[in-house]
């Protein structure tokens, strides 16, 4: 019963953190003029180590998961940043090489701390097991396999024919076919899970959206193309509506779809 009162007292006190911590994120990177590659330590650093201090036994098993997302990503980034559907990170990045000449080394901190943070807060608050789950299993390997087609793909498509990875309205395409459909399938099929995915995607909304905001006042990424569908505002700060829909309001959801799929057990 101790045990239980300490433990319930510790999720508390970790959830006043959680809230707490992005609007101090927004403070330090407000007055001290962050830059754009401190800012994922600054604003996922903090959280992340706390849940690894936490929930111990899944910190390995998501430092691995996160990895493998990291070659579609790549696809992602590029074809973004060649189009302008952003830049990131601004001025320039700080280290002397690209990958592709146009993904930054920045660009894969941020969406590893992303991932990881995400899948091991979904697993610390929303998704308890008894027992932890192998990384490696039939579905994970497709999904690997499924990555790495895709990522060769690009890359033979990089060599031999680069106008066709110049793909006009990028932001709506991807986030369309790759973020959309496994939330709208997850959904259906285990309204259940759905409900848990759902409500951890509602703090990444506003985690995501401190960030956002943070991120458009000090000019860590931008939005140069015209090809959007439209403009949303918060506090007077003007973004794409692709950007408020696909990464602040479902990426977190769409993440956390595919895991439940290819690395946990849909229950």
């Amino acid at each position: 019963m101790v045990y239980l009162y300490l433990m319930k007292k510790a999720r508390f006190w970790n959830i006043i953190f959680f809230l707490v911590w992005p609007v101090a994120a927004v403070a330090i990177s407000l007055i001290y003029g962050v830059s754009a590659f401190w800012s994922p330590f600054l604003f996922y650093g903090p959280l992340a180590i706390l849940l690894s201090f936490c929930h111990r036994k899944y910190v390995a098993r998501t430092a691995l998961i996160s990895l493998l997302g990291l070659p579609l990503m790549i696809v992602v980034d590029y074809i973004a940043e060649v189009t302008g559907t952003w830049l990131w990170p601004l001025p320039a990045s700080i280290f002397p090489f690209t990958l592709f000449n146009y993904v930054s080394v920045e660009v894969l901190i941020w969406i590893y701390f992303h991932f990881f943070l995400v899948i091991l807060f979904y697993e610390y608050f929303f998704d308890h097991h008894k027992k932890i789950k192998p990384a490696f299993t039939f579905r994970s390997s497709l999904f690997l396999r499924g990555v790495l087609v895709i990522f060769a793909v690009f890359v033979l498509l990089y060599l031999f024919f680069p106008s066709f990875v110049h793909i006009p309205y990028w932001y709506l395409i991807f986030g369309s076919l790759l973020l959309l459909p496994p939330i709208v399938l997850e959904e259906m099929r285990y309204p259940k899970v759905f409900l848990k995915i759902f409500k951890a995607g509602m703090y990444f909304l506003y985690l995501n959206l401190l960030y956002e905001l943070t991120a458009i006042k000090l000019g860590w990424w931008s939005f140069p193309s015209g090809q959007f569908i439209g403009q949303v505002s918060f506090f007077g700060i003007q973004f794409p509506f692709e950007e408020f829909f696909f990464w602040i309001v479902i990426f977190t959801m769409a993440i956390l779809s595919f895991y439940e799929y290819f690395f946990d057990d849909e229950r």
